[in-house]
């Protein structure tokens, strides 16, 4: 089966102050490192396995250059290793060594996720796809998500994928916990489907869970669970193309630019040209207005509604709940960024375990990670932590279960324990630092105890001049935005009768 990825990298507001949602000392979240490498290697490596026709990155332009230069290594060492393996000719089995996936680049230029799929990826699309985050790690192997897609029935749009948590250390109360309605279909051959979700603050709310009628009628054996995560990864049928289509043609660039007739009557040729798939039951496709300005999550959400809220039955969204024996993590969140990290160490001491690299009177544990040109004086500990390259650790230092990024300079006698240290920093002499998280190019000033604090930068977002106009514009778009944003959250999520 041949399916399109889009790799979609989004800002990565929870992982500040790391990213680039706060000023310019942070990273693209595509590209913080994990175990020094970039987040999105592994995804990219992971899409290599499943053999995916194209792979396709997504961001916003700013942070798209970024992302292409920084991968360019990636792509030469990948570039290397087919060439290699094609000079030995067919494998052991036969097998004739395949070329890399291409790999490409599409800007994104609206702010949801449901826009930039339906404007910007849409026309793009010429069969069957794959929407998967840029965060996630995993060893489950690409073909069991794809065998699950292969073999859904014939009514499902698309499959989501969720997973239960599996690694204790993460803390639940800041995960995105959500309440997952769903039909497990155990007295039928269908397989399971995602039927509903509600968010927390919802619930919260609301003071109570309320499932609609129309829900029960259809599924009266339904599930709730609120340990299920969204791990955002999607495999769509060609035939969602068709029901998210815009009214108008298709435009994968801004409102404010032009088009030139040809491209419009191409789109609007390839729009005619994709048809249902042929072994559905009844071959016809009932569109729906479906309001695709929101993120992917609640836009599946109103696709899996579509099953239940029609007195003429739709299609289903499928659902695949990853098996527990295999890790999942996404690095959606700082405490899940931390255990990314210290698995990918751990992965790392079971591979290399005879490996270590004591020098001197340093101990740099096997489950640690040291970047290049790095500088260790004597008696400093490293244990289950990551060192950027260019790092500057002085003596008598203990770190432990901590991540520090690129051009860090840490002074003697520091002792920092699940901490995570932003490039170009600098931590003074005497420090102790515990669950703490320190902005890039932020000085931490001798003898600082610190115990689960964030320390960055102070910007000021609007100048003195007109503050007075600027502080009733801001009261006015607040209300604005808290009334957009009620009725966006509250107006179709189920919770209230009509």
């Amino acid at each position: 089966m041949d399916l399109q990825a889009f790799i979609l990298c989004g800002q990565g507001t929870a992982l500040s102050p790391f990213t680039q949602t706060r000023g310019d000392t942070g990273l693209p979240k595509a590209l913080l490192p994990v175990a020094n490498r970039h987040m999105i290697e592994y995804v990219l490596d992971w899409c290599e396995q499943a053999s995916f026709r194209e792979i396709a990155v997504v961001a916003e332009p700013e942070e798209l250059e970024q992302i292409q230069k920084a991968l360019k290594p990636y792509m030469e060492i990948r570039k290397r290793q087919h060439e290699l393996l094609a000079k030995h000719g067919p494998t052991v089995s036969g097998v004739t060594q395949r070329q890399p996936v291409p790999l490409r680049f599409v800007e994104a230029r609206y702010d949801t996720t449901g826009a930039i799929l339906q404007r910007e990826l849409l026309p793009c699309i010429k069969g069957d796809f794959v929407l998967l985050p840029c965060d996630f790690v995993t060893e489950i192997p690409p073909q069991i998500f794809i065998d699950q897609f292969r073999n859904k029935d014939p009514d499902n749009l698309a499959m989501a994928v969720l997973y239960r948590n599996t690694f204790e250390i993460i803390d639940k109360k800041p995960l995105d916990i959500s309440y997952t309605v769903y039909s497990e279909n155990d007295d039928s051959v269908k397989q399971p489907v995602l039927l509903d979700s509600y968010s927390k603050d919802d619930v919260d709310k609301s003071k109570y869970l309320q499932i609609r009628s129309h829900l029960l009628w259809r599924y009266p054996n339904a599930s709730v669970s609120k340990k299920l995560l969204n791990a955002s990864i999607y495999f769509c049928s060609k035939e969602l193309v068709e029901l998210l289509a815009p009214v108008g043609p298709f435009s994968a660039i801004s409102e404010t630019e032009s088009d030139n007739d040809e491209d419009t009557a191409a789109r609007s040729q390839k729009q005619q040209a994709i048809h249902p798939i042929q072994f559905r039951a009844k071959n016809e496709l009932i569109k729906d207005p479906i309001n695709c300005n929101k993120s992917l999550s609640k836009l599946f959400r109103d696709l899996a509604r579509r099953s239940w809220q029609h007195s003429t039955p739709r299609e289903t969204v499928g659902l695949f709940i990853l098996p527990s024996l295999g890790s999942f993590i996404r690095s959606n969140i700082l405490n899940a960024y931390m255990e990314a990290n210290r698995y990918m160490l751990r992965v790392k001491s079971l591979l290399f375990a005879a490996h270590s690299t004591p020098t001197m009177n340093n101990a740099v544990g096997a489950d640690s990670i040291v970047g290049a040109n790095c500088t260790i004086l004597e008696r400093t500990s490293v244990k289950l932590s990551v060192l950027g390259k260019n790092c500057q650790i002085g003596k008598r230092c203990r770190i432990v279960g901590s991540v520090i990024l690129d051009n860090v300079e840490i002074e003697d006698e520091c002792v920092l324990e699940n901490v995570i240290v932003g490039s170009t920093s600098k931590v003074g002499k005497k420090c102790r630092l515990t669950n703490s998280y320190i902005e890039g190019s932020y000085t931490v000033n001798a003898k600082t105890v610190l115990k689960g604090e964030t320390l960055t930068h102070i910007y000021l977002e609007e100048s003195d001049q007109s503050s007075e106009s600027a502080g009733s514009s801001e009261e006015e778009d607040s209300s604005d935005y808290s009334e957009a944003d009620y009725d966006e959250e509250f107006e179709d999520d189920g919770l209230f009768e009509r």
